[in-house]
């Protein structure tokens, strides 16, 4: 996962995506906290079964995205829209790819022509990313609790700068990133609900002192089969030192998969 700083370009590469399985067609009865359900142990072992074959499961989703892109000061108080940015995403072979770029009215070739924060992937590396470390570090069960209204325990993972994939690179250099991640997990299903990540530590010769961010999923219904997609994500990049952040608002919407419902080509692709 790589993270630019350059003159005024913050780039950050992100990603989710997942399937869930239809509870009540199963009928399978939502266990809540104060129920007989599973010990948390086991339900993170649950997740890590549920999480394991999203790529193979999900394949040829298009949606539309919308970045909504603010600057201000620490607390928010101050704060500013910098511009609107909205494109077409889609997701193909474990891949995404942005079309239909504008930011504001105007037209863009690509993301990165864009000045400022922007992101990519949140279609599809972070969920990825987070499962591959829910099997290899080490877990800690942090309490039951409800998300939109479905009941999830949230367990946290720390990930130290010499194992961490994030790649924070300013100018010509190169910083990786420790960080502590936590994880909503759905108790019904074991699907991942929610990802929030902080940073732990960043060289302050970067004058960046702490990266925020998260993504929610939510259940979509297509063609009859229901998945847990991205709903909505938001990030932060905080420069005490100049007491100012900028932060992004993430929404998707109007889900679809090509192939059953439309028919997409990729120039260059």
């Amino acid at each position: 996962m790589l993270y630019r700083v350059g003159l005024s370009l913050l780039l950050f590469r992100l990603g989710v995506l997942g399937a869930l399985p239809d509870a009540s067609s199963s009928g399978e009865n939502v266990p809540t906290p104060g129920a007989n359900f599973q010990p948390e142990r086991q339900l993170l072992e649950k997740a890590r079964s549920a999480n394991g074959d999203l790529y193979s499961a999900l394949q040829s989703f298009v949606c539309n995205e919308e970045i909504a892109r603010f600057k201000g000061d620490l607390s928010g108080a101050k704060a500013h829209v910098v511009d609107h940015v909205s494109t077409k995403l889609s997701f193909e072979n474990g891949v995404e790819h942005y079309s239909d770029i504008l930011q504001n009215t105007r037209s863009r070739p690509a993301l990165s022509d864009i000045e400022g924060a922007w992101s990519e992937g949140e279609f599809g590396t972070l969920l990825q990313q987070t499962e591959k470390l829910l099997e290899t570090q080490p877990v800690s069960f942090v309490s039951f609790t409800t998300l939109r209204g479905s009941p999830a325990a949230v367990y946290n993972f720390d990930v130290t700068e010499e194992q961490s994939p994030w790649d924070l690179e300013v100018g010509a250099r190169h910083y990786h990133i420790a960080f502590s991640t936590d994880v909503w997990i759905s108790i019904a299903s074991g699907e991942i609900l929610k990802i929030a990540r902080k940073s732990m530590a960043i060289a302050p010769e970067t004058r960046i002192s702490e990266i925020d961010w998260d993504v929610t999923l939510e259940a979509v219904n297509l063609n009859g089969a229901t998945w847990l997609l991205p709903i909505e994500a938001d990030y932060s990049v905080l420069y005490a030192e100049s007491k100012r952040r900028e932060w992004n608002q993430m929404s998707f919407s109007n889900y679809r998969r090509y192939g059953s419902e439309s028919q997409l080509r990729f120039v260059g692709f």
